[in-house]
Order: C-alpha cells, then sequence, then structure tokens
C-alpha cells in the first residue's frame, strides 16, 4: 500500500457493485503505518453524495434515504 505523508489530504470513495463512485470525502491523514492509515474529516470539509441521499440526511427522513439507495441500484 502506498504510504501518506502526515497532513496530505486523501479522498475517500465508496464505489457501488458496479465500480461506479457513490460518494467522495476529502480528509486528513493524521497517521499512516504499515498496518493503518488515520484520517480526520474537518467541519466544512468538502463531500459529494447522491441528491436523494443527502436530503435524506438532512431532513431525517428514512423514507427518501430508501429512495436514494432505490435509485443507485438502478444506476439513476
Amino acid at each position: 500500500m502506498r504510504g501518506f505523508e502526515v497532513g496530505e489530504t486523501v479522498v475517500r470513495r465508496d464505489v457501488y457493485r458496479s465500480g461506479r463512485v457513490w460518494s467522495e470525502q476529502a480528509l486528513r491523514v493524521i497517521a499512516c503505518t504499515g498496518e493503518a492509515v488515520v484520517t480526520a474529516c474537518a467541519p466544512g470539509a468538502q463531500a459529494r453524495r447522491p441528491a436523494l441521499y443527502a436530503q435524506a440526511r438532512a431532513d431525517g427522513d428514512r423514507t427518501v434515504r430508501s429512495e436514494a439507495f432505490d435509485a443507485l441500484a438502478t444506476g439513476q
């Protein structure tokens, strides 16, 4: 595994089964060893998520969250 420098910005990507990126989040490297990469998410750090999922999180509406996962499963 490639090592990262402490303080370096990295991007965590969640990838759906189809290989498509589902979400991305900027993180800061706190420590990097041969066994683990420790990161932190600063307040206000950039992130990308599907619009329906972001709406569900903001509203606390689990119905919309289910719609977001259905949309993801069909590639919308």
